[in-house]
Formats: C-alpha cells, structure tokens, sequence
C-alpha cells in the first residue's frame, strides 16, 4: 500500500488543528462562505515557515490547482458523511457508524492528497532571515487575499482567522488584532458588522412624547 510523503505542511496543519479553538473557527469559516480549509492553512503556513507573502496571481494558481478535487471529492465525501450521520435509514447504527467513520478517513486521506498538491503548486523559498514579525504580516495578509475571494466577510470571521494566526505566533497575540486591521484594510476587504437585536421595553413609569423606551443590545 502506498504511503504518504512526509511535508511540513501536513505536520503543521495537524498541529495547528489540533489545538483547542482551532476546528471551531475553522468549521465557522466553511460554513459561512465555503472556505477550503486547506487553503486558508496553507496561506497561514506559507507565511510561518518564512516563504513570504503571496501575490493575487499565486492565489489563484492555488486555488484553481486544487478546486475540482475539494469541490468534487473532499467535499463530496464530506456530503456522504454527514448525511449518514443525519440518516435513521438502517436500525443497527453501529454498523452505519463504523462505515461513517471509514468514509471520514478516506476524506482526511483525500484532504492530505490536496495539501501535497498545494505545497507542489509554487515554487516558494525560505528566506531565512524574514523576521517572525514580518512572518506573521505575511501569513495575515495571506490568508486576508484568500478570504478576499469571497467578496465580504463579517467582523466574526476576522476574529477566527485572528484566533488562528494566535495559535502559529503565540509571541505577537498582542500584535495580531490591530495588525489583521491595518492588512485587511489596505486589502480592501469589505468587512459587514453583524447587527446585534434589539429587545425594546416599554417604560409605564416614565413619560416621553407618550412613552419611553429602553433599548437593550444582544449581541
């Protein structure tokens, strides 16, 4: 049986995964624009391991390299598998699960297929003497050209990504908020606040133009 290449990439995404908050922020991500997750780790790595910041024309020679395999495979297993686990059509669930389970290491097979395939689609090198300062702009501006390709994005979407890069630059945690505005900003990323809503009260105490309303903000 064939083995998988060692990369760093793949050692990297695992580490970072792995970490408390991180699948979080990324589900939030897919689910709200259909983000590939490889990708958005990929622009974070990219920038980590000192190979510099990306160009608009090198995310798109990513993103068209790996695109008919996530959109039909990774995420057609992805389909397969949650709809087995939404499904009550065969009673022994033991046995739909333990199917479910093969179908999610086969998806993670296919996820690793396309990282290799993402590492093999530039030719980046490692400049070694890029400070981690300047690595960390890099992989925020990175992942903000990615995340550019989906037209809008909400403040909570930047908030994962800042989250995200926290975990790979645990020393600039300080630095990633205020720098992922400045980067975003000078991408011309359209940022949308979500509105929080509005409860209103109706106050028979107090009297204003007939009466007086307070207005509580939930986030």
């Amino acid at each position: 049986m064939a083995e998988f290449p060692d990369h760093p990439f793949w050692d990297f995404s695992l580490q970072i995964y792995m970490t408390k908050g991180v699948a979080q922020a990324c589900l939030e991500l897919q689910d709200a624009h259909d983000i590939d997750v490889n990708v958005l780790l990929f622009s974070l790595w990219v920038g980590t391991s000192r190979r510099g910041a990306l160009t608009t024309s090198q995310m798109k020679t990513l993103t068209d390299a790996v695109d008919i395999w996530h959109k039909d495979i990774v995420r057609g297993l992805r389909a397969v598998r949650t709809g087995m686990k939404e499904s009550s059509f065969y009673e022994d669930g033991a046995l739909t699960e333990s199917i479910r389970q093969r179908i999610q290491k086969t998806e993670i097979d296919c996820e690793h297929i396309e990282q290799l395939t993402l590492a093999a689609a530039l030719d980046l090198k490692i400049d070694s003497k890029r400070s981690d300062k300047l690595c960390l702009k890099d992989a925020l501006s990175n992942m903000g050209i990615y995340l550019r390709t989906f037209v809008e994005i909400s403040e909570k979407d930047r908030e994962n990504v800042v989250y995200i890069a926290s975990v790979a630059f645990p020393s600039f945690v300080g630095d990633i908020y205020p720098m992922s505005l400045e980067i975003f900003r000078v991408l011309r990323i359209c940022i949308y606040a979500k509105l929080p809503r509005l409860r209103i009260y109706n106050l028979r105490n107090l009297r204003l133009n007939s009466k007086t309303y307070i207005i509580n903000f939930e986030g």
